[in-house]
């Protein structure tokens, strides 16, 4: 995947899971690269995000990313820098199966992408760990017991 030495990637042991990340490490899915076109190091507007949510990028699943990464496509092609208020805009949070995820706003808002994703198999099962340092940002890990996020929308970027 390219990655430097320094960031110190390393593949599982047969029957690791992803909560089996060594000391100092995180864990990160091959979907999130593969089908996400997440890249490392990880852009201002993805840490943005995830960190006015207050989320883990280990607690995205793998259709959240490419939802991520489209909004901020879009923006960019039309020669806007991507907020994480304007994407408030147009996604909210939802949970499910342990996993959270951006999914469209339904009312108030058009819909960025006319065909999003559907679901993507088996995602959970092909995973890597990095050292936390190469994502040099303070992400919480979001208990379960505390909810799914949610952020109001911004004054500003309703119409």
């Amino acid at each position: 995947m390219g990655f430097l030495l320094e960031w110190g990637a390393q593949f599982p042991t047969p029957n690791s899971t992803a909560l089996d990340a060594p000391p100092g490490y995180i864990v990160l899915y091959a979907a999130f690269f593969r089908d996400g076109n997440f890249r490392l190091p990880m852009m201002k507007f993805t840490a943005e995000v995830l960190t006015n949510y207050g989320l883990h990028i280990s607690q995205i699943n793998a259709l959240g990313l490419p939802r991520l990464t489209h909004f901020e496509f879009i923006c960019k092609a039309n020669r806007l820098e991507p907020t994480f208020e304007m994407f408030n805009v147009f996604y909210f949070v939802s949970y499910t199966s342990g996993f959270y995820s951006f999914n469209s706003r339904t009312s108030g808002v058009n819909p960025c992408s006319s065909n999003p994703p559907k679901s993507l198999h088996d995602w959970k099962q092909k995973f890597f760990y990095i050292r936390r340092g190469v994502i040099p940002v303070d992400m919480h890990y979001r208990a379960e017991s505390e909810g799914v996020p949610k952020v109001n929308v911004s004054i500003d970027f309703v119409e």
